[in-house]
């Protein structure tokens, strides 16, 4: 059985021989390259690694090498997760599946959602719009109609506001703020920043370019007044807007976790190779 760590050096550290594990290695490239060395295989829920390693290298201690092969460095949070398993580390990292299901990370075009148009309504478009469109070409070379681009453009936030408040205490960087004027005219964002007196708000919606309101922390239930709103940043025009799609906290670690679910496989051919690189690579020689 070939443990990964028992190939590790040892120093001196205190007047103790401890195993030196600031050491790393990766994969040689000249394998890692090699498309014939890996095969892909999508795993099952709580189908754990070592589980895996011994079946298929006879030994579960090499599950070193799927960690290797896939660039896992965390092996509990970077392996893919149960439904069970992604929901406790969901509400470890941020609070609550609430939390991040209500906070946004970034906004990624949404062309996957869209159909195609006529040219009559692509002609209709203003000129930034267009650009988000491509023609699709029928017979005799001819426009029949026009479809998204397929590009997965992403930014990380819509819009910044910057807001002049009254009292800036007490806020918490990336809280969810309400925005409000009367109770019929709100808007919302989060806070990317506090300074003495200034409130720097992202991910805004609604109502939120207007001077003299209130701003209230869901989190830290902190209220203010501001006098002046100033767009800082504008990375998505209201006239874009429709093009693009918010991304929660729970969107992106559900992509990251599906992501994990397909795994990189080193050929056993290779694993015997493999064992002889660490060794010769951890060598005090």
């Amino acid at each position: 059985m070939q443990r990964y760590f028992e190939n590790f050096p040892k120093i001196q550290y205190s007047n103790n021989s401890v195993l030196d594990i600031t050491k790393r290695v990766t994969i040689l490239n000249s394998v890692s390259s090699n498309p014939y060395a890996f095969y892909p295989y999508e795993l099952e829920v709580h189908e754990r690694p070592d589980q895996f390693s011994g079946r298929y290298y006879q030994d579960p201690f090499q599950s070193w090498l799927l960690y290797l092969s896939n660039k896992v460095i965390d092996p509990y949070y970077e392996w893919y997760l149960s439904d069970d398993e992604f929901n406790n580390f969901i509400e470890k990292k941020y609070g609550s599946v609430y939390a991040a299901q209500s906070k946004i990370k970034n906004y990624k075009n949404n062309w996957i959602s869209d159909e195609n148009i006529t040219t009559s309504e692509y002609n209709a478009l203003p000129a930034s719009k267009k650009d988000y469109w491509q023609p699709v070409i029928g017979v005799s070379n001819q426009i029949t109609s026009y479809s998204r681009k397929q590009l997965d453009w992403s930014v990380n936030t819509n819009k910044i506001m910057t807001y002049t408040v009254n009292n800036s205490n007490g806020f918490i960087i990336d809280e969810i703020v309400n925005i409000v004027y009367d109770p019929n005219t709100t808007g919302k964002g989060q806070v990317l920043s506090v300074a003495n007196g200034i409130l720097n708000i992202q991910h805004v919606s609604g109502t939120y370019n207007q001077n003299n309101g209130y701003v209230y922390g869901t989190e830290s239930n902190s209220n203010t007044t501001f006098t002046t709103a100033i767009t800082a940043a504008d990375n998505i025009p209201d006239v874009e807007e429709v093009y693009w799609a918010a991304v929660t906290y729970y969107d992106f670690e559900t992509f990251k976790n599906e992501y994990n679910k397909t795994i990189r496989v080193l050929d056993n051919r290779y694993n015997v190779t493999a064992i002889r690189d660490l060794k010769n690579l951890m060598s005090d020689k």
